[in-house]
């Protein structure tokens, strides 16, 4: 059962809440898909071109390394281990999907090449304790989802993933479609060939259940992130084949994916690819961004504002108040709630 609703949160006092938007530099023409702080200094963001960056200003200034073998690797999600290491997903069919374990200092080590000529591998995201997840495209009846014990040094398969809707994968678009919580707890968005569900787990994978979303379908249709803030599950994605109209594809659930509610409408055509989410003096500020721009949901206000028309793919809170996004052409951009 959908329902169009307001999200109604307290206000503190009556100072509206402003963002403001500030270029950065990156010193990089890659398309930035990949990006994720360690703190709210440390950030690493990854992309096309085989390209790696990592800031330890927040995002002011960045530093960019290279695949050193080949340059036209797509690194589609970054995940930090450390302030000098990460794990680095290459997207792409067979053995373009590729995962790597970085640092800064050893440089470059490949853990994992996809075997299977049709796999597609999509994002990666860990627990604190060196569990983590990669997700990609179904090649057989299950899930595609690969898990480490060992920070990313290995990974292995894991057998008992929920059943796929034939084709059923995800977007490697913004490095978002899979989230992580406390006690061994994730969610994993999908989409493709009819599919836009969350697979969820509350054990660090060992089992999972399985939720359906609102979500439109469509063969090139379906979820591309999924965040927490507070207690609410927030989704969105889209049609990939339509970019000239607004869709509804913002949606957030209270009973972990068993029902959803839809924002209202934002007025930004196409699917959003990239969603961040935060909880900033008391209310929810939910910012998303695609190929036809940026909107932010202000929370003290219960109402959309549009940030940018950028071509912009992927966004993350770095604290509760700061967020970076980015997207093609190097392009990064810096949100403050003021």
């Amino acid at each position: 059962f959908i329902m169009i609703a307001l999200i109604f949160t307290s206000a503190c006092g009556n100072k509206k809440v402003t963002p403001i938007i500030t270029g950065i530099d990156t010193k990089s023409d890659a398309l930035i898909i990949g990006l994720q702080s360690f703190n709210d200094s440390i950030v690493w963001a990854s992309g096309t071109y085989s390209t790696l960056m990592k800031s330890t200003n927040a995002g002011d200034d960045w530093k960019v390394f290279t695949y050193p073998e080949i340059d036209s690797l797509q690194f589609r999600d970054v995940h930090p281990i450390s302030d000098k290491e990460a794990i680095v997903l290459s997207a792409g069919e067979g053995k373009l999907s590729q995962i790597f374990y970085f640092h800064e200092e050893s440089g470059w080590r490949k853990v994992f090449q996809m075997k299977n000529d049709q796999g597609f591998i999509d994002a990666v995201q860990f627990w604190e304790n060196g569990q983590g997840l990669v997700y990609g495209d179904a090649i057989d009846s299950l899930a595609y989802i690969l898990k480490t014990v060992d920070f990313g040094r290995s990974w292995t398969r894991i057998p008992t993933a929920p059943m796929a809707n034939e084709g059923e994968g995800g977007f490697a678009s913004s490095g978002s479609n899979i989230l992580t919580d406390d006690e061994g707890k994730a969610w994993i968005a999908t989409g493709a060939n009819g599919s836009a569900r969350v697979f969820y787990t509350e054990d660090y994978g060992r089992s999972w259940e399985v939720k359906n979303t609102p979500m439109m379908t469509g063969e090139f249709a379906g979820l591309t992130a999924i965040k927490k803030s507070n207690e609410k599950l927030w989704i969105t994605g889209g049609d990939l084949a339509i970019n000239d109209q607004q869709l509804e594809n913002v949606y957030y659930s209270e009973d972990n994916g068993e029902n959803w509610k839809s924002l209202p409408e934002h007025q930004t055509p196409g699917s959003f690819y990239g969603l961040a989410v935060t909880d900033y003096l008391e209310n929810e500020f939910i910012l998303v961004c695609g190929p036809k721009g940026t909107e932010i949901w202000l929370g003290d206000q219960q109402k959309w504002q549009t940030l940018s028309d950028e071509d912009i793919w992927t966004a993350t809170f770095i604290d509760s108040r700061t967020a970076l996004m980015a997207g093609r052409n190097g392009k990064m951009f810096k949100v403050e709630l003021e």
